[in-house]
Protein backbone atom coordinates (compact mmCIF):
# COMPACT_ATOMS: atom_id res chain seq x y z
CA UNK A 1 0.00 0.00 0.00
CA UNK A 2 0.98 3.66 -0.19
CA UNK A 3 3.00 5.93 2.06
CA UNK A 4 1.01 9.14 2.51
CA UNK A 5 2.18 12.54 3.73
CA UNK A 6 -0.81 14.37 5.20
CA UNK A 7 -0.71 18.07 6.06
CA UNK A 8 -3.04 19.63 8.61
CA UNK A 9 -3.13 16.31 10.45
CA UNK A 10 -4.10 17.82 13.79
CA UNK A 11 -7.58 18.91 12.68
CA UNK A 12 -10.88 17.20 13.33
CA UNK A 13 -11.39 16.01 9.77
CA UNK A 14 -7.91 14.50 9.65
CA UNK A 15 -8.53 12.65 12.90
CA UNK A 16 -11.60 11.04 11.32
CA UNK A 17 -9.58 10.09 8.24
CA UNK A 18 -6.40 8.68 9.83
CA UNK A 19 -7.90 5.53 11.43
CA UNK A 20 -9.58 4.53 8.16
CA UNK A 21 -6.42 4.97 6.09
CA UNK A 22 -4.57 2.93 8.72
CA UNK A 23 -7.25 0.23 8.54
CA UNK A 24 -6.90 0.17 4.75
CA UNK A 25 -3.21 -0.61 5.13
CA UNK A 26 -1.62 2.71 4.24
CA UNK A 27 1.33 4.09 6.21
CA UNK A 28 1.37 7.78 7.03
CA UNK A 29 3.67 10.69 7.68
CA UNK A 30 1.88 13.52 9.47
CA UNK A 31 2.49 17.21 9.85
CA UNK A 32 0.70 19.80 11.96
CA UNK A 33 1.51 23.39 12.80
CA UNK A 34 0.74 23.43 16.52
CA UNK A 35 -1.23 20.42 17.75
CA UNK A 36 1.57 17.89 18.08
CA UNK A 37 0.86 16.72 21.65
CA UNK A 38 -2.86 16.25 21.02
CA UNK A 39 -2.14 14.38 17.78
CA UNK A 40 0.39 12.11 19.50
CA UNK A 41 -2.20 11.28 22.17
CA UNK A 42 -4.86 10.58 19.54
CA UNK A 43 -2.56 8.26 17.57
CA UNK A 44 -1.60 6.36 20.72
CA UNK A 45 -5.25 5.84 21.69
CA UNK A 46 -6.08 4.75 18.12
CA UNK A 47 -3.16 2.33 17.92
CA UNK A 48 -1.64 4.11 14.93
CA UNK A 49 2.13 4.27 14.50
CA UNK A 50 2.82 7.36 12.39
CA UNK A 51 5.66 9.87 12.80
CA UNK A 52 4.80 13.56 13.22
CA UNK A 53 6.70 16.65 12.07
CA UNK A 54 5.71 20.09 13.34
CA UNK A 55 5.92 22.73 10.63
CA UNK A 56 4.52 26.07 9.57
CA UNK A 57 3.75 25.50 5.91
CA UNK A 58 3.73 29.22 5.15
CA UNK A 59 7.53 29.20 5.56
CA UNK A 60 9.74 27.83 2.78
CA UNK A 61 12.45 26.77 5.23
CA UNK A 62 10.05 24.66 7.28
CA UNK A 63 8.58 23.02 4.18
CA UNK A 64 12.12 22.18 3.04
CA UNK A 65 12.80 20.63 6.45
CA UNK A 66 9.53 18.70 6.31
CA UNK A 67 10.40 16.99 3.04
CA UNK A 68 13.94 16.24 4.13
CA UNK A 69 12.42 14.56 7.19
CA UNK A 70 9.93 12.68 5.00
CA UNK A 71 12.75 11.29 2.87
CA UNK A 72 14.62 10.23 6.00
CA UNK A 73 11.48 8.42 7.18
CA UNK A 74 10.86 6.26 4.13
CA UNK A 75 9.75 8.80 1.54
CA UNK A 76 6.26 9.21 0.13
CA UNK A 77 4.02 8.06 -2.70
CA UNK A 78 1.10 10.38 -1.97
CA UNK A 79 0.72 13.96 -0.76
CA UNK A 80 -2.60 15.01 0.76
CA UNK A 81 -2.82 18.80 1.02
CA UNK A 82 -5.27 19.06 3.89
CA UNK A 83 -3.91 22.06 5.80
CA UNK A 84 -6.35 24.94 5.94
CA UNK A 85 -8.34 27.37 8.04
CA UNK A 86 -11.91 28.61 7.87
CA UNK A 87 -12.82 32.28 7.85
CA UNK A 88 -16.11 34.12 7.96
CA UNK A 89 -16.45 37.79 7.10
CA UNK A 90 -18.76 39.80 4.89
CA UNK A 91 -16.94 40.77 1.72
CA UNK A 92 -16.92 44.46 2.63
CA UNK A 93 -15.07 43.60 5.86
CA UNK A 94 -12.49 41.32 4.22
CA UNK A 95 -9.31 43.27 3.62
CA UNK A 96 -6.35 42.29 1.47
CA UNK A 97 -4.19 41.33 4.46
CA UNK A 98 -6.73 38.79 5.71
CA UNK A 99 -7.24 37.46 2.19
CA UNK A 100 -3.48 37.03 1.85
CA UNK A 101 -3.41 35.11 5.16
CA UNK A 102 -6.14 32.78 3.90
CA UNK A 103 -4.29 32.14 0.66
CA UNK A 104 -0.97 31.57 2.43
CA UNK A 105 -2.46 28.80 4.55
CA UNK A 106 -5.14 27.34 2.27
CA UNK A 107 -3.43 27.67 -1.10
CA UNK A 108 0.26 28.55 -1.01
CA UNK A 109 1.01 25.88 1.59
CA UNK A 110 -0.23 23.36 -0.99
CA UNK A 111 1.89 24.99 -3.69
CA UNK A 112 5.01 24.73 -1.53
CA UNK A 113 4.32 21.13 -0.55
CA UNK A 114 3.30 20.00 -4.03
CA UNK A 115 6.44 21.46 -5.58
CA UNK A 116 8.64 19.57 -3.11
CA UNK A 117 6.60 16.37 -3.43
CA UNK A 118 6.71 16.43 -7.22
CA UNK A 119 10.50 16.61 -7.21
CA UNK A 120 10.40 13.31 -5.30
CA UNK A 121 7.53 11.67 -7.19
CA UNK A 122 8.93 12.49 -10.64
CA UNK A 123 12.17 10.75 -9.72
CA UNK A 124 10.22 7.61 -8.82
CA UNK A 125 9.24 7.11 -12.47
CA UNK A 126 5.63 6.34 -13.07
CA UNK A 127 3.87 6.73 -9.77
CA UNK A 128 2.61 9.32 -7.35
CA UNK A 129 -0.54 11.09 -6.26
CA UNK A 130 -1.29 14.68 -5.30
CA UNK A 131 -4.65 15.01 -3.54
CA UNK A 132 -5.96 18.43 -2.52
CA UNK A 133 -8.73 18.89 0.01
CA UNK A 134 -11.33 21.53 -0.86
CA UNK A 135 -14.88 22.32 0.18
CA UNK A 136 -18.42 22.51 -1.13
CA UNK A 137 -18.13 26.22 -0.30
CA UNK A 138 -15.84 26.65 -3.32
CA UNK A 139 -18.89 25.82 -5.47
CA UNK A 140 -21.78 26.97 -3.30
CA UNK A 141 -20.62 29.87 -1.11
CA UNK A 142 -22.67 31.05 1.83
CA UNK A 143 -22.74 34.53 3.33
CA UNK A 144 -19.34 35.61 4.57
CA UNK A 145 -17.30 32.89 2.85
CA UNK A 146 -15.91 34.79 -0.15
CA UNK A 147 -12.28 34.57 1.02
CA UNK A 148 -12.46 30.91 1.98
CA UNK A 149 -14.29 30.03 -1.25
CA UNK A 150 -11.69 31.87 -3.33
CA UNK A 151 -8.77 30.08 -1.65
CA UNK A 152 -10.34 26.66 -2.16
CA UNK A 153 -11.27 27.43 -5.77
CA UNK A 154 -7.63 28.29 -6.41
CA UNK A 155 -6.62 24.95 -4.90
CA UNK A 156 -8.90 23.08 -7.32
CA UNK A 157 -7.59 24.94 -10.35
CA UNK A 158 -4.03 24.27 -9.24
CA UNK A 159 -4.71 20.53 -9.06
CA UNK A 160 -5.98 20.56 -12.65
CA UNK A 161 -2.82 22.36 -13.75
CA UNK A 162 -0.62 19.80 -12.00
CA UNK A 163 -2.62 17.01 -13.62
CA UNK A 164 -1.86 18.30 -17.12
CA UNK A 165 1.82 18.90 -16.46
CA UNK A 166 2.63 15.46 -15.01
CA UNK A 167 0.06 13.18 -16.66
CA UNK A 168 2.65 11.61 -18.95
CA UNK A 169 4.83 10.77 -15.94
CA UNK A 170 2.29 8.52 -14.27
CA UNK A 171 1.41 11.03 -11.56
CA UNK A 172 -2.19 12.08 -10.91
CA UNK A 173 -3.57 15.19 -9.22
CA UNK A 174 -7.13 15.47 -7.97
CA UNK A 175 -9.23 17.32 -5.43
CA UNK A 176 -11.78 16.14 -2.89
CA UNK A 177 -14.41 18.80 -2.13
CA UNK A 178 -16.38 17.74 0.91
CA UNK A 179 -19.52 19.19 2.41
CA UNK A 180 -20.65 19.45 6.02
CA UNK A 181 -19.23 16.51 7.97
CA UNK A 182 -19.72 15.35 11.55
CA UNK A 183 -16.20 16.47 12.43
CA UNK A 184 -13.78 19.37 12.32
CA UNK A 185 -15.02 22.85 11.49
CA UNK A 186 -18.70 21.84 11.80
CA UNK A 187 -18.32 22.09 15.57
CA UNK A 188 -17.48 25.78 15.18
CA UNK A 189 -20.86 26.50 13.56
CA UNK A 190 -23.46 28.01 15.94
CA UNK A 191 -26.14 25.52 16.94
CA UNK A 192 -28.89 27.73 15.55
CA UNK A 193 -27.37 27.48 12.08
CA UNK A 194 -26.92 23.71 11.97
CA UNK A 195 -30.59 22.92 11.38
CA UNK A 196 -30.78 25.54 8.64
CA UNK A 197 -27.68 24.11 6.94
CA UNK A 198 -29.12 20.61 7.07
CA UNK A 199 -32.19 21.75 5.11
CA UNK A 200 -29.87 22.59 2.17
CA UNK A 201 -28.56 19.00 1.97
CA UNK A 202 -30.83 16.65 -0.02
CA UNK A 203 -29.64 13.69 2.07
CA UNK A 204 -30.94 15.54 5.11
CA UNK A 205 -27.88 14.78 7.23
CA UNK A 206 -24.26 15.69 7.78
CA UNK A 207 -21.67 13.34 6.32
CA UNK A 208 -19.44 10.72 7.88
CA UNK A 209 -15.89 12.05 7.54
CA UNK A 210 -14.52 8.53 7.09
CA UNK A 211 -15.88 8.75 3.54
CA UNK A 212 -13.10 11.24 2.81
CA UNK A 213 -10.53 8.56 3.67
CA UNK A 214 -12.21 6.07 1.36
CA UNK A 215 -12.16 8.65 -1.43
CA UNK A 216 -8.44 9.19 -0.85
CA UNK A 217 -7.97 5.42 -1.11
CA UNK A 218 -10.00 5.37 -4.33
CA UNK A 219 -7.82 8.08 -5.88
CA UNK A 220 -4.64 6.31 -4.82
CA UNK A 221 -5.85 3.22 -6.65
CA UNK A 222 -7.14 5.05 -9.75
CA UNK A 223 -4.25 5.75 -12.15
CA UNK A 224 -6.58 6.94 -14.94
CA UNK A 225 -8.42 9.50 -12.79
CA UNK A 226 -6.70 12.87 -12.87
CA UNK A 227 -7.58 16.56 -12.94
CA UNK A 228 -10.92 15.88 -11.27
CA UNK A 229 -12.81 17.27 -8.29
CA UNK A 230 -14.75 14.58 -6.44
CA UNK A 231 -17.71 15.93 -4.49
CA UNK A 232 -18.80 14.41 -1.17
CA UNK A 233 -21.65 16.60 0.02
CA UNK A 234 -24.91 14.65 0.19
CA UNK A 235 -26.19 16.38 -2.94
CA UNK A 236 -25.81 19.89 -1.52
CA UNK A 237 -24.07 20.91 -4.73
CA UNK A 238 -24.21 18.98 -8.00
CA UNK A 239 -21.97 19.74 -11.01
Amino acid sequence: MSRILITGAGGGIAKAVLPVLHELGHSMLLTTRSRTAALESFLKDAGIDAPIFQADLTLDSEVDALFEWAQENGGLDVLVNNAGIAHAAAVWKLDAAEMERLFQINFFSAVRCSSKALSILRAQEGSGRIINVSSVVAHKPTFGTSGYAASKSALEGYARGIAIDVANQGITANTIAYGYMEAGMLYDVPEAMLGQIKTTIPKGAFGDASQIARTIDFLINSPFTTGQTLHINGGQWMP
